[in-house]
């Protein structure tokens, strides 16, 4: 019977070119191997990518469905408009941002090598759903349906704004000018939420110097989540004499983009700079959609849509919506301000024109050098909202953040620099990470330079970079000390602060990559081994703790009840605080699944305001010096000058959320902190924000796939992520890999944590969180006769 599905896939293959009786159009071998890891050979690129595609949908392809959907604009045709209209919102917003228009013109725009790698992976993917699509999670869905290649490349489009248009959709949505109707649903999140809401990681770059075989070494780690479409899966592709590399991608994403090959292993982390700018628009009074620009009045521009919405019979409705844009881009409606009548916010997108994106990583899959590699970045320019570390086998290490970022005049960034410590809203604004400027001044325009890849963008050559023998890295704060031993200052700020406080976990990077002697990371040689490499990304230190935890203990000992006010019930309650002292002093200082005190410890932090972290105030004494800005600020701070000691406040605070929890001070990680797999708990090592600990796990829902979040409890402390369930993970140390460069090539090991696949019946739903769990690193097999021998399933694909 043909269906949907196969009538599509039979008009796609009409797509396809025809080839000689004696030749393949694809032709490639998929070796699976333990873990479910599979290693891809082909007798060509496309054929690879191919098989790639094929492979990847087996996994997880219901996945990248369901976001083809998105990016259609057609949620509301098969789900209905969605609790509180989100439905609704996602697909006006997609169609106002024109992913879906931009993504047949950047398609079109492609060198025909380019077309032909994302043409293999649909193939692939679309060949996939016809021999195992209906075993899939989501067979039996109407939406899952084959794609082509624009419905991939919009998804590509989509992926690039993560932290731009993505990070805004909830204000774009429901952007309505006074008096038009108002469209009824959820409240936007407040701009505070921007912050928090992006994705980290840890990025190592070691070289020659640093590394006990005077070769490159790398630690990648990077901080996404669990679940949705911003998970990793992992992948080997080979083409004999043309590409050898190995790592993951994002899930529907042709290629790798974290990973290695012969010749130079990278990583990457999100980058702290700007991939957008807000414009404040001052209003016609007469007409809320104009606004004063150079001392006259500019339109807005009208932009109607009409969209399927599925009703409650099944039947299929419309529903409209006009959406709006100033010359800058999408109008926004951010609370508490609103679209008012005088007054509006828009903003500029650096990144939605980035159609760069699979022929940046296809140059660096491809790079036979660290030359190469960087050639690709100064070249493609098409790296979306991630700094990049790379190493190589002769033992460079390259930091550089190449990220779209705004090109502002330096009259601009001045007036900026000002406004910032003058005017309450741009002020509050750049608190907060976001850059806000005058719509209506011509001087605030992004300036053009034509060897960037787009208008009003930073070229590469005035991009911060860094090469070096000794090592690079980054933890999401600025370019500034990418190296401490060589900072880089004098670039924009919308690249990120210079000489400013860092927050406890980029501390923490510095102090182990740059501590030697008996007993540090990297031994008293100073230079890493795999092992030892291996163990310092595992070794769950915290920087709060190993700052001030002897100094908590001295405060504590002795003292047994603290007059803690709840602020909540207004009640004042003496707390037993002799318990949380007494586990914080016995604590080994590690967040490892056995260690007692590091929960009590954690709930001793969460007392204290995220900021209170980073300079003097209720924690340190002793303020943030930007000449030493890995050991400061540092020392707990005094009793205040009314005797009130706000270290044994937080002692009691702490024993409160614990009791309420039903969790001792006492308690291990082992029994506390725990990810979800099914009806399944998998105990999970680490800590979160406020700890500064390298291995970061957490919770948070950071993701647009139609999928049940993890729940967790009633939440006690958003800070620390405690609830009446204990510490439930979703979200953190994702890949994480160890490489070493060796004279037979390259050497790694690894954990994807969540597991290779996303399907629940697969036996590689939960196998390498178990290993993640007990720290047992798996080897990463890349050598032919390694596979060969743990082959574990071989397919032939070919397809005329």
């Amino acid at each position: 019977m043909i269906t949907p599905r196969t009538s599509r896939l039979l008009a796609l293959s009409l797509l396809i070119p025809a080839c000689a009786e004696d030749e393949h159009l694809y032709k490639a071998s998929i070796r699976w191997t333990s873990f479910g890891i599979p290693h891809i050979e082909g007798k060509d690129i496309p054929s690879v990518a191919y098989a790639q595609g094929f492979a990847f949908a087996r996994d997880a392809g219901c996945t990248l469905a369901d976001q083809i959907v998105k990016v259609r604009s057609e949620r509301s045709r098969y789900f209905g408009p969605g609790d509180d209209g989100e439905n609704l919102d996602s697909d006006f917003t997609h169609l106002t941002l024109g992913v879906y228009d931009r993504a047949k013109d950047g398609f079109a725009a492609q060198p025909q090598e380019i077309q032909d790698l994302v043409t293999a992976y649909v193939a692939g993917y679309n060949d996939f759903l016809v021999e195992g699509g209906d075993a899939l999670p989501c067979g039996a869905e109407p939406w899952l349906q084959p794609i082509d290649e624009i419905d991939l490349f919009a998804h590509y489009i989509e992926l690039g704004t993560l932290a731009s248009g993505r990070a805004l959709a909830d204000y774009i949505a429901r952007a309505q000018p006074p008096g038009s109707m108002a469209v009824v649903g959820r409240e936007p999140p407040p701009l505070t939420s921007l912050s928090r809401s992006k994705p980290g990681s840890n990025g190592w770059a070691i070289g020659g110097q640093r590394a006990e075989a005077g070769r490159g070494m790398l630690l990648a780690n990077p901080h996404f989540p669990w679940q949705g479409e911003l998970k990793l899966w992992e992948s080997h592709l080979r083409v004999p004499g043309e590409l050898d590399v190995y790592g993951v991608s994002l899930l529907g994403v042709v290629g790798v983009l974290i990973g290695f090959n012969e010749a130079v292993g990278w990583t990457h982390t999100v980058s702290d700079g700007q991939r957008f700018t807000f414009y404040k628009l001052t209003l016609d009074p007469a007409d809320p959609t104009r606004y004063l620009y150079d001392g006259s009045y500019r339109a807005m521009e009208a932009k109607p849509f009409t969209i399927d919405v599925l009703q409650p019979d099944g039947s299929l409705g419309t529903a409209s919506r006009t959406m709006w844009h100033s010359h800058y881009g999408p109008m926004l409606d951010v609370p508490p301000f609103g679209w008012a009548s005088d007054v509006a916010l828009t903003y500029r997108d650096a990144n939605i024109d980035n159609i760069k994106l699979i022929a940046q990583f296809h140059g660096m899959n491809r790079a036979k050098s660290m030359d190469e590699f960087q050639e690709v970045h100064a070249r493609e320019q098409g790296i979306p909202w991630v700094n990049t570390m790379a190493t190589s086998a002769e033992g460079k290490a390259w930091y550089a953040d190449t990220t779209p970022t705004p090109n502002l005049s330096a009259e601009a960034l001045q007036k900026w620099l000002e406004l910032r410590e003058t005017d309450f809203l741009t002020k509050a604004l750049a608190d907060n990470g976001l850059v806000l400027l005058d719509g209506g001044d011509s001087t605030f325009e992004w300036v053009d330079d034509p060897d960037a890849r787009s208008p009003g963008l930073i070229a590469f050559a005035n991009v911060p970079q860094l090469e070096r023998d000794d090592f690079v890295y980054n933890a999401n704060d600025s370019h500034w000390l990418s190296n401490p031993y060589s900072p880089l200052v004098g670039y924009s700020p919308l690249h990120g602060e210079e000489r400013t406080p860092r927050t406890p976990r980029t501390r923490m990077n510095m102090r182990v990559l740059t501590e030697t002697g008996d007993g540090t990371a990297s031994g008293s040689d100073g230079k890493f081994d795999l092992t030892e490499l291996q163990q310092t990304a595992l070794s769950n230190r915290g920087m709060i703790a190993e700052l001030v935890r002897d100094e908590v203990v001295a405060r504590c000992q002795g003292v047994d009840t603290v007059a803690y006010y709840d602020e909540a019930s207004g009640v004042t309650e003496h707390v037993a605080i002799g318990p949380m002292c007494d586990a914080i002093a016995g604590w080994d200082l590690r967040l490892d699944l056995d260690s007692v005190g590091a929960i009590a410890f954690r709930e001793f932090i969460g007392e204290y305001p995220y900021v209170e972290l980073f300079d003097q105030g209720l924690m340190f004494s002793e303020r943030f010096d930007p000449d030493d800005p890995i050991e400061t600020p540092n020392t707990l701070a005094p009793a205040g000058a009314d005797g009130t000691d706000f270290a044994l406040q937080a002692l009691a605070g702490g024993a409160k959320r614990l009791r309420k929890a039903n969790l001792l001070p006492d308690v291990t990680l082992r029994r506390g902190q725990y990810t979800k797999k099914g009806d399944r708990r998998i105990p999970i090592h680490g800590g979160g924000r406020p700890e500064g600990i390298t291995n970061l796990v957490d919770y948070d829902i950071l993701m647009t796939a139609r999928e049940e979040p993890m729940t967790r409890g009633e939440v006690i402390n958003d800070l620390t992520g405690l609830t009446t369930e204990g510490y439930v993970v979703n979200y953190g140390t994702s890949f994480i890999m160890t490489l070493r460069f060796t004279d037979d090539g390259p050497d790694a090991t690894a954990f994807l944590t969540y597991s290779e696949s996303s399907d629940p019946a697969s036996p590689h739903w939960t196998d390498q969180t178990t290993r993640f769990s007990e720290k047992q690193w798996r080897p990463i097999l890349y050598r032919a006769e390694d596979i060969e021998a743990d082959e574990q399933e071989f397919r032939l694909l070919i397809k005329d």
